[in-house]
């Protein structure tokens, strides 16, 4: 049934050419929301007496969705390492710009803005180069000889487990003597396949720490490749700014203020994210050698280097470096050792989670424990640690600007149909 107002477009009306300046410019100007008020009308009444052919255009609306979602996430499966390492450069970028910001206030007089941010942009990345090679070549001597000494005592350290789980065997006997003949079957099997399970262990893990070490050169090859990396972060220092412009022109004017939103919110997020995560990295390293060393754990600074490099990886991170410290506890000084290491690693997730954590990151990462894991779960199988490590703060930022859209959306005024068909019969009447 249509509106009045409809009926008043249709029959009260004179046509919208009536006079005689009808294709002058400005008269066909002022016929658009005639024509847009008519358009809209044919569309609801097209809805109401054909539902079915509105549900075949969102069926087919959502397949092509589904399609593109689907390219695009191919697209970047195939790109995969070329998005990891601008992650990388972002990531570094996002450490040195408000360091080269401070730098570019104290210009000299006779040097321009733009030669002077360049001259620090460049200072700035070659002492981060030097840092990094500096720690680097600090850290790998440690690593290597603890290593070197880990597959030295990895046999010994094998039979110690053996002694350990037959002395539990013989401890429990007396334990599951009353249980079932059927249970003690099973316990026993369960043993004796634990035991031949470890038969190699040790010669296999051997073998594929000294096959990563014999393809040093291997590494070396990769890490010259890496050389694009400063140069990138190069760029992205000295012409950031310009970039953005750059890219704020290629944007419609009507998607200009989503895409403002979004790097504020990116910019917002990331910088937070990955400096706090740096941050607490550093502090569980030098937190886990300390303790390590009290407790008097052998490799304390291998240990302490995984802990933090682990720790940068949400939620899970904490778990994936207590569990090599408990076990390497418990096979250099028994249960007791173990237990202390586990306590130690409890509390020192505890104090980073309640204390350190709110104030340095806050609330930019708020996402439930599940939905962490599963954004993991699917980030790192796509782009593997990478992934794992900026997952988590790209779907915050998704999440945070689908939200804000939603806001927005509920503040605009919503104008009923009648109110087009009115504009529409007001602008049609006036120009007869």
């Amino acid at each position: 049934m249509r509106p009045s107002g409809a009926k008043t477009i249709a029959q009260g009306t004179s046509s919208p050419f009536a006079t005689t300046s009808t294709f002058s410019l400005p008269c066909i100007t002022a016929r658009i929301p005639y024509f847009a008020g008519i358009i809209s009308l044919s569309r609801m009444e097209k809805r109401a007496t054909n539902p079915a052919g509105d549900w075949a255009s969102r069926a087919l609306w959502l397949l092509m969705m589904l399609a593109l979602i689907g390219l695009a996430l191919y697209v970047l499966y195939t790109v995969r390492h070329v998005i990891s390492l601008m992650f990388i450069c972002g990531a570094i970028a996002y450490l040195l710009i408000p360091l080269v910001d401070w730098l570019s206030r104290w210009r000299p007089p006779f040097s321009t803005p733009l030669f002077w941010r360049g001259v620090v942009s460049l200072v700035v990345v070659l002492g981060f180069i030097g840092v990094v090679t500096l720690s680097t070549i600090a850290f790998i001597t440690p690593f290597v000889q603890e290593t070197r000494d880990f597959l030295n005592d990895l046999p010994r350290y094998e039979g110690r487990i053996r002694e350990t789980l037959t002395d539990w065997q013989t401890r429990y006997q007396q334990w599951y003597a009353g249980l079932p003949p059927q249970a003690q079957q099973w316990v026993d099997q369960q043993h004796a396949a634990l035991l031949k399970s470890m038969e190699g262990t040790s010669a296999a893990l051997q073998k594929g720490i000294q096959q990563v070490l014999q393809q040093t050169g291997h590494w070396l090859a990769l890490l010259v490749e890496l050389f694009l990396i400063p140069v990138v972060v190069f760029y992205l220092l000295f012409d950031s700014h310009r970039l953005k412009r750059e890219t704020l022109r290629l944007i419609p004017p009507r998607y200009l203020r989503l895409t403002l939103h979004t790097m504020q919110e990116t910019n917002r997020v990331m910088r937070g994210y990955i400096i706090g995560q740096l941050i607490l990295g550093v502090i569980a390293g030098i937190a886990t050698w300390i303790g390590l060393q009290l407790m008097g754990v052998k490799y304390a600074a291998t240990l302490a280097l995984f802990a933090g490099i682990a720790r940068a990886i949400p939620v899970i991170g904490p778990v994936v470096a207590a569990v090599p410290i408990v076990i390497m506890a418990g096979l250099l000084g028994g249960l007791m050792l173990a237990i202390k290491a586990t306590i130690f690693m409890t509390a020192l997730f505890l104090i980073e989670h309640k204390m350190i954590m709110p104030k340095i990151i806050g609330d930019r990462v708020d996402l439930h424990p599940v939905l962490v894991i599963v954004v993991l779960l699917v980030s790192g199988s796509f782009f593997g640690l990478m992934g794992m490590f900026f997952g988590v703060p790209v779907a915050v930022i998704v999440r945070n600007v689908v939200i804000e859209q939603r806001r927005r959306a509920r503040r605009r005024p919503r104008i009923h149909r009648l109110m087009v068909l009115e504009a529409a019969e007001t602008t049609g009447t006036g120009g007869t």
